[in-house]
């Protein structure tokens, strides 16, 4: 599951999020400022985009790693449709 940590007052953050609900990316939200859970590993800039306890990316990099990610999978399932593979 995706975590997307975030901090009050960060624009970057409401814009990732925005970005990650249009592209229906399943994710939790943990607001760093108003919760006892952090990241995994020491972060100094938010948004922070975490599978497990990787870190994915932050910042608005997070919406660069959706679009080249999402853009694999339906490569991917157009080749297998495509083929009549399911």
């Amino acid at each position: 599951m995706y975590t997307l940590f975030t901090a009050d007052n960060c624009t970057q953050c409401a814009q990732v999020e925005t970005f990650l609900n249009k592209s229906n990316v399943t994710f939790r939200i943990v607001n760093v400022d108003s919760s006892d859970e952090h990241p995994y590993i020491q972060i100094f800039a938010f948004p922070a985009f975490f599978s497990g306890e990787q870190l994915l990316g932050y910042g608005t990099d997070i919406n660069e790693y959706i679009k080249k990610n999402l853009r694999l999978v339906s490569k991917r399932f157009f080749c297998y449709h495509d083929l009549g593979v399911t």
